[in-house]
């Protein structure tokens, strides 16, 4: 079974609009099941363009956390009816009056349509606690169920979104070790099915000769070994496969791929491709890390 984690969870939002709140009573549902956070490089960016701080980095900062689909962002945008309700009843550390609060509103209000195209990003326009809640809850739920499809689905819509091109673009997903949608067959699809034969074939070749001892040092590696890789200068261009602590971890940077088209039968591969690696050290673990790098991710039309 694939389980697709989330790493950072974070509530956004203008002053009053109920982060804090929401925030502990998630705590509280879930006995502190998630990692969250009280604002992310959003209200940053926000912030920073409000009050013109001109700050370094701030746009790579942004995208960096943005464009790894394992970081959730809720948006907190309820009327500005109840923000000022709100104020009237607690006041705030930072905002002297109305019209300061305003003027964060408003920006926040205006970021809806810079982000939330993006499928890690959702607004949520109640006040009502148990809503939210509910609402957040259906939403992890839905993203721990994805599968392959879903995944590659919602690696399109974010570059889709950014315009045709993520640089970068990563996610982290994980399997029981029983890899039920590991699927042969993606070996015989064409046009890929050589170029997947040469390096299914590579990476095998490879973790046989260590384990024979046949490399430049006439060592033999056991499953601890750091040099069963697969590397050249194609899409998918480099392959690390290691166990530590009782997972087989399988990295992949791919250095470019067109995603509405050859992603998602890429995807398929790997997986595929990952799980006969574990199968070869599943006397040695019990649970797959798959971690991918995209460092162009993109549409080409």
């Amino acid at each position: 079974m694939i389980t697709f984690p989330i790493r950072n969870l974070f509530i956004e939002g203008p002053d009053c609009s109920g982060k804090t709140t929401l925030i502990r009573n998630i705590h509280d549902s879930t006995r502190y099941k998630f990692h969250i956070h009280d604002r992310s490089q959003i209200s940053r960016k926000i912030f920073s363009d409000l009050y013109e701080r001109n700050l370094d980095f701030i746009d790579d900062d942004l995208h960096l956390e943005l464009s790894n689909l394992n970081n959730r962002f809720v948006f907190l945008l309820p009327s500005f009816d109840i923000i000022k309700e709100r104020y009237a009843q607690r006041g705030d550390d930072f905002h002297s009056d109305l019209s300061s609060i305003r003027e964060v509103y408003d920006a926040f209000l205006d970021s809806k349509s810079k982000f939330n195209g993006y499928p890690n990003v959702r607004y949520y326009l109640t006040h009502d606690t148990r809503t939210l809640i509910h609402g957040i809850m259906f939403q992890i739920d839905a993203m721990g169920e994805k599968n392959i499809l879903d995944i590659a689905e919602e690696v399109t819509q974010f570059v889709n979104f950014s315009g045709g091109e993520s640089y970068p673009l990563s996610f982290t997903i994980y399997d029981d070790g029983k890899f039920e949608n590991a699927d042969s067959n993606i070996l015989k699809y064409e046009p890929e099915a050589e170029y997947y034969e040469k390096i299914f074939t590579s990476l095998h070749d490879k973790i046989t000769n260590e384990l024979d001892g046949e490399n430049e040092y006439n060592r033999r590696e056991d499953h601890s070994s750091r040099r069963f890789v697969h590397t050249n200068d194609s899409c998918i261009s480099f392959i690390q496969v290691a166990v530590r602590d009782d997972i087989l971890d399988f990295h992949v940077v791919i250095r470019s791929s067109d995603v509405k088209r050859v992603f998602l039968y890429d995807m398929v591969f790997l997986y595929y491709l990952a799980s006969t690696c574990f199968e070869r050290f599943n006397d040695r673990c019990s649970l797959a890390r798959l971690r991918f790098n995209l460092n162009s991710a993109h549409i080409i039309e």
